[in-house]
């Protein structure tokens, strides 16, 4: 059953191994929002030898993080519209899916003429909420995420009010993001889980040299983003210790304390 937070845009943060994925699929699932794994889009361009996934695969081997402009051309093709939408990370965007077209496109023609069309810049299941897992990694990647996403929803409802368009629900702020739940577990359970996954799952990036690297990186570049989000009044440091269903209940106390 689905919980009560409504439209809600989420991100985890945390180091490798601190259970990000299993607790992203959690909250996509209760919640009926796209969780949003910047690593699953990554891998699958990888695996399609596509000219940004020949270009990441070097960072990723070798636990360096990606650089930004290549992160951001990924995450901004899921949110507003383009090839790596077809990416689905979790089930309820799947089936969203199904119902509701991924990024559509406005006829203009009483404006502009037959055959002219304008994009909606954010993909309709994205108005709902989303989850992002893995994203963003430094301030820099942050501040640029805030403008982009912020001046798409802008550019949303000017096209949809220019149209007479009835708007989609896209939660009435150019905000890009509600909370920041850092989940908070300490380096030696870090490495286990890291080792543990590397037995039961084909992961580049998980063997004990590359994920100590990540971890490292992790500390020197992505926790400034505890800081950043905290000025903002958005982080929510949520303790990552114990099962998944104890991390998930805790989450959600922060997650209902939000409706």
């Amino acid at each position: 059953m689905r919980g009560s937070v409504h439209s809600v845009r989420v991100v985890l943060l945390g180091p490798p191994g601190s259970g990000k994925g299993t607790q992203a699929a959690r909250i996509s699932s209760r919640h009926g929002i796209p969780a949003i794994s910047t690593g699953r889009l990554l891998d699958a361009e990888i695996a399609a030898g596509s000219p940004l996934g020949r270009r990441a695969e070097e960072f990723v081997r070798s636990g360096e993080l990606v650089p930004d402009e290549l992160v951001l051309d990924l995450v901004a093709d899921r949110l507003f519209g383009s090839s790596a939408a077809a990416v689905l990370d979790h089930e309820p965007v799947a089936a969203l899916a199904a119902s509701t077209p991924v990024a559509a496109a406005v006829p203009l023609s009483a404006l502009a003429g037959p055959g002219a069309y304008a994009p909606v810049p954010v993909a309709a299941d994205v108005c709902r909420g989303f989850l992002l897992d893995g994203f963003p990694r430094t301030v820099a990647q942050a501040e640029a995420f805030d403008a982009r996403f912020g001046a798409a929803l802008e550019a949303y409802r000017e096209t949809t009010q220019e149209l007479r368009l009835p708007p989609v629900d896209c939660a009435g702020t150019a905000r890009a993001v509600d909370v920041v739940l850092d989940l908070d577990v300490d380096e030696s359970t870090v490495l286990r889980r890291i080792s543990h996954r590397s037995s039961t799952e084909d992961r580049l990036d998980d063997n004990e040299e590359t994920a100590k690297r990540r971890l490292k990186v992790f500390a020197e570049r992505t926790a400034p983003l505890r800081a950043y989000y905290a000025r903002a009044g958005l982080l929510r440091t949520i303790d990552g210790s114990g099962t998944p269903d104890d991390v998930a209940a805790r989450i959600e106390s922060v997650l209902a304390s939000l409706a």
